[in-house]
């Protein structure tokens, strides 16, 4: 959580967005809104903020779809070659 004080800019937030840190720029944004609510700089850069933070989690899930379905097919890998080992054992037994 950021708390309230002299590093709670436009600027800080701009630097939080860019890396990532996404509700960080938010909170510090919405506390700046508190402050002064006429400041339409800022409800416009909080809008900017949502539409990336919404990009960044689609472009993850985008890319957490094929991994997870590599993990899953060598997980399947790895279960039939344990099967395939037992089976062999009793086999040679």
């Amino acid at each position: 959580m950021v708390e309230a004080s002299d590093l709670n800019t436009v600027t800080m937030a701009k630097i939080y967005a860019r890396q990532g840190l996404y509700d960080n720029a938010a909170e510090i944004y919405n506390n700046l809104l508190k402050q002064d609510p006429d400041r339409h700089d800022i409800s416009d850069a909080l809008l900017e903020l949502e539409k990336m933070k919404s990009a960044s989690e689609k472009e993850l899930k985008k890319s957490l779809v094929p991994l997870f379905s590599k993990w899953f097919d060598l997980a399947l890998c790895n279960n039939r070659l344990g099967l395939l080992k037992k089976l062999n054992k009793m086999r040679n037994s």
